[in-house]
């Protein structure tokens, strides 16, 4: 879909982090877990470029999108009140494939986003999905934890966190806790920080569980014209993170040169 939307909520989670609640009824009907939506906060000329978001959560005729503020469109949808008509299109992308029945989604900070909607799908489907969930430090997000916990726990996922200053669940980096929680695992849902993707798709790669990994990169259309998204590719070429992304195999990514 092409249009407005109109808000419902947009509630402050943390200090940065906003829950936006969208009645989206075309788009909530079509969208499927690890798409996104291009949205633009006003039809004035700033920001002039859409920015997009990964699609949280679905419910019923509303699409929640999980958000944290760090540059001026952000800030600007910060300030969205209910009521509020903002243009958005989407859903765009490729999702996450849910063939799966053990699956295990890794979440490093803000990439918890697209994974509450797959645990979602997952759960409904009969699957039994548990999610390992990094963040630097709990201090200040107490509201985006407690919104994570309560609704993957209500879905039956469950939910582990880990912390680099150990001020909630273990102390370290997520990744360092795959090798455990790959334990019969048939498949990894991945998003989080370019660093963290690499090291979940060689931890994957070394005890042959299969990897998809969901791709941040710069948009301008949402729609691959701009060519702004593009990623490397494991056979030399490119990929386009907003078309043929931006969920890709791991193994279809050429980390070294990504990196």
């Amino acid at each position: 879909m092409h249009g407005a939307a109109i808000v419902g909520q947009n509630r402050q989670l943390a200090r940065d982090v906003f829950l936006l609640s969208l009645q989206a009824p075309e788009l909530a009907r079509a969208a499927a877990p690890g798409q996104f939506l291009m949205l633009r906060v006003t039809s004035g000329p700033e920001p002039l470029l859409a920015r997009p978001f990964s699609i949280h959560a679905v419910e019923g005729d509303d699409v929640g999108v999980l958000y944290r503020v760090v540059g001026r469109g952000t800030r600007l949808l910060a300030q969205a009140t209910a009521g509020q008509r903002l243009e958005l299109w989407g859903p765009l992308g490729r999702g996450f494939d849910l063939a799966l029945e053990r699956p295990l989604l890794v979440a490093g900070g803000m990439g918890i986003a697209p994974l509450r909607f797959a645990a979602q799908r997952l759960t409904a489907r009969g699957a039994r999905p548990r999610l390992l969930c990094g963040l630097a430090s709990a201090t200040g997000l107490g509201g985006l934890v407690e919104a994570v916990d309560e609704c993957l726990t209500a879905q039956s996922c469950a939910v582990s966190w880990v912390t680099e200053d150990g001020s909630l669940g273990e102390r370290g980096l997520v990744t360092a806790l795959l090798d455990r929680a790959l334990e019969g695992v048939d498949g990894v849902l991945c998003c989080g920080p370019m660093a963290m993707l690499r090291a979940v798709a060689e931890a994957c790669g070394r005890q042959g569980v299969a990897c998809q990994v969901s791709l941040e990169a710069p948009m301008a259309c949402g729609v691959g014209a701009c060519l702004g998204c593009v990623i490397p590719a494991a056979d030399g070429g490119y990929l386009r993170a907003c078309q043929e992304g931006p969920v890709l195999p791991a193994a279809a990514v050429d980390w070294p040169r990504l990196a």
